[in-house]
């Protein structure tokens, strides 16, 4: 009798073991399952609002780019930064803003040392150099083209595309604002530089456009060589950024009731 009660009593001991093995195992399931909804709930709030990638290069290409981009926010952004003349801010925020904030994956990832870029079927792989004719190890700027080739290249960079098709619209959009005037020159030529000929900006004797020619463009860049590569520093420094760059302080608005 003695032995049938301890055994009664171990059985007890295993069943309310195993009951709560079942309960912890059923709480971690809940848990579990709530962390992947908050992980989604937390990813469509992320998304809300952005697009998918275009079903085109993402750069765009002669007639054709993504006209799905609201210009708003950029214009908003570039009248600050222009107020605090800013302009390689400007350009750094606005790469950022348009690779990581506009589409639901991002249009130009860096891995392995470049630049992965879509172009409308999936991501190719290209180097700095070959994307904006950056090349940090060159030293002496002028002259900027010293062969043909170089000049045949440099006017085929991929990175001119995104400057007219994505950065143009954006820069006419600013240059109709009311306190577009008040903006210093150098702030106007900076932003601008990247949109190429239909900028008609007067460098010297010349008007900027990468297909000027060798000559003319060497003798532009003896004048500008330094700024532009920081422009295109600015650029690099917006697409391998992993949050947002700082913005100009905005003063807040007052209410009519103050």
């Amino acid at each position: 009798m003695q032995k049938l009660c301890s055994l009664e009593a171990k059985i007890d001991k295993l069943d309310e073991k195993f009951n709560m093995l079942l309960t912890q195992g059923d709480t971690k399931k809940k848990k579990n399952a709530m962390r992947r909804q908050l992980y989604r709930e937390q990813k469509a709030q992320r998304n809300e609002g952005k697009i998918p990638l275009p079903p085109h290069h993402v750069f765009g290409s002669l007639g054709r780019r993504d006209k799905r981009l609201k210009l708003s926010k950029f214009v908003e952004m570039g009248v600050l930064f222009g107020k605090a003349d800013d302009p390689l801010g400007f350009m750094r925020w606005m790469v950022y803003h348009w690779n990581s904030e506009i589409y639901l994956k991002k249009a130009v990832t860096y891995s392995g040392s470049a630049f992965c870029v879509w172009n409308g079927v999936c991501r190719h792989k290209i180097g700095v150099g070959d994307l904006m004719h950056y090349y940090r190890k060159r030293v002496r700027l002028v002259p900027f083209l010293r062969t043909d080739d170089e000049e045949a290249d440099f006017r085929t960079r991929m990175w001119w595309n995104w400057g007219s098709n994505v950065l143009r619209p954006i820069i006419f959009e600013i240059r109709e604002q009311p306190e577009y005037s008040t903006f210093s020159e150098r702030f106007k030529m900076e932003i601008a530089l990247l949109c190429g000929g239909t900028a008609e900006i007067k460098i010297g004797e010349h008007y900027w456009d990468f297909l000027a020619g060798r000559t003319e463009i060497n003798k532009m860049m003896s004048k500008i060589g330094p700024v532009f590569i920081r422009i295109l520093e600015a650029c690099i420094t917006g697409l391998r950024a992993t949050e947002a760059p700082p913005v100009p302080f905005r003063p807040p608005v007052r209410s009519s009731a103050d």
